[in-house]
């Protein structure tokens, strides 16, 4: 396939959208969620082929039971009172001898920024911010210390030398409630613009491998870089000394790094993470997610859970039968409660908690492990800011 043949069929496909829509155009490509948001405030005009003779469609089993395989679809779209068509474009790939597709939007050049500041808008107001279940004072401490402190005070910060970065380590075993804070925290930058990145331990070892590791702890704007479960090249006793080093000569810059927020999570003790890590000034606040207490099972059921099931169980038993287990665990029961509900059409809580229970072989384990084990509690945590949360 050369690229002289694509540029040609795309030419022509951007000539066939703009005589359908009677406008000069430009081509816009979206991304599955997008188009879906889109989608929503859609009115089909027409559909035709690339000849401008019959659109070819797929039947299918889904709900409209047909979808373009091969051509243009007209559509008139409403965004403030203005009226703009749009062309969605499907057409083959030249060449080929295997069937292969390539798809795109076509927008009027005239409105090409009005469709632009609406999709925004809807994807703002798409996100659901939803709190994590944790303590009020937790919550409100991982908020001033990410969304607050990129929010404010960085022209103050950068006057009187105090660096405009900040480090958040969540700690806690599964279940409990980083990833729910993490979810949070990026719904919350995403509503406010500002940047975010996700690091997974595979991606830091593909831009270790490449000598790349640096474009990790950069962003083009403020904003929250999360690195998920990277302590295992942080413990205290892991590895190679050179692999920590460049990860903390990273996290330092050699250049200061201005309105970037750093956010770990591990599973690991504050113990076993390799002090220089975990040394003021890289690391601002720790937060410990410990399993919920029954105030915090309670209002995981009550805010997490449906109504119709909230209002068919016995709330005080679930909460005190439920101690000593992570949320994940108590979602699992209700997913066996639900299971159940649909093959006898009623809420049974007590044979999901039997169910639970012969499945992880016993019920509660008699001594605790993790943040909330004596060991945990003993030990000497760094001279910084720490906070415990139950989520």
């Amino acid at each position: 396939m050369k690229l002289a043949n694509v540029q040609h069929d795309h030419k022509v496909c951007l000539k066939m959208a703009s005589e359908l829509l009677g406008a000069p155009v430009r081509a816009v490509s979206l991304n599955w969620q997008v188009e879906q948001l889109l989608r929503a405030h859609l009115r089909l005009e027409a559909r035709l082929g690339l000849d401008f003779g019959h659109p070819f469609l797929a039947f299918t089993s889904g709900p409209k039971g047909q979808v373009l395989e091969n051509g243009l679809e007209q559509y008139r779209l409403e965004i403030d009172g203005v009226t703009i068509g749009l062309v969605k474009v499907v057409a083959p790939f030249p060449n080929t001898c295997v069937a292969k597709w390539y798809q795109f939007w076509a927008v009027p050049v005239e409105h090409y920024r009005r469709l632009y500041r609406f999709l925004r808008r809807l994807e703002r107001n798409s996100i659901d911010v939803i709190a994590p279940i944790m303590r009020a004072g937790d919550r409100q401490r991982l908020w001033n210390e990410t969304i607050g402190f990129l929010a404010h005070g960085r022209q103050t910060l950068k006057m009187y030398g105090v660096p405009q970065k900040r480090g958040v380590l969540l700690l806690g075993t599964p279940g409990n409630g980083k990833t729910m804070a993490c979810r949070w925290l990026l719904s919350l930058c995403q509503r406010r613009g500002l940047r975010w990145r996700s690091v997974t331990a595979q991606e830091y070892a593909c831009a270790k491998a490449g000598g790349e590791v640096h474009e990790l702890f950069e962003l083009d704007g403020p904003g929250i870089i999360l690195f998920d479960d990277l302590d295992q090249s942080l413990r205290d006793n892991a590895g190679c000394d050179a692999d920590r080093s460049t990860f903390l000569t990273e996290l330092d810059g050699l250049h200061p790094h201005e309105g970037v927020v750093y956010l770990f999570t591990s599973n690991a003790r504050v113990g076993d993470l390799d002090p220089a890590f975990r040394r003021p000034g890289r690391i601002d606040l720790y937060l410990h997610f410990q399993r919920p207490d029954a105030e915090l099972r309670r209002e995981f059921v009550v805010e997490r859970w449906h109504a119709d099931i909230t209002a068919a169980i016995d709330l005080d038993r679930v909460v005190r039968e439920t101690d000593g287990l992570s949320f994940a665990e108590i979602d699992e029961i209700k997913k066996l409660m639900v299971l159940r509900f649909l093959d006898t059409a009623s809420w049974d809580w007590g044979a999901a908690w039997a169910a639970y229970q012969a499945g992880h072989n016993t019920g509660k384990s008699a001594q605790r492990i993790g943040f909330n084990s004596s060991v945990a509690r003993n030990r000497t945590i760094p001279d910084t800011l720490v906070a415990s949360s139950g989520a």
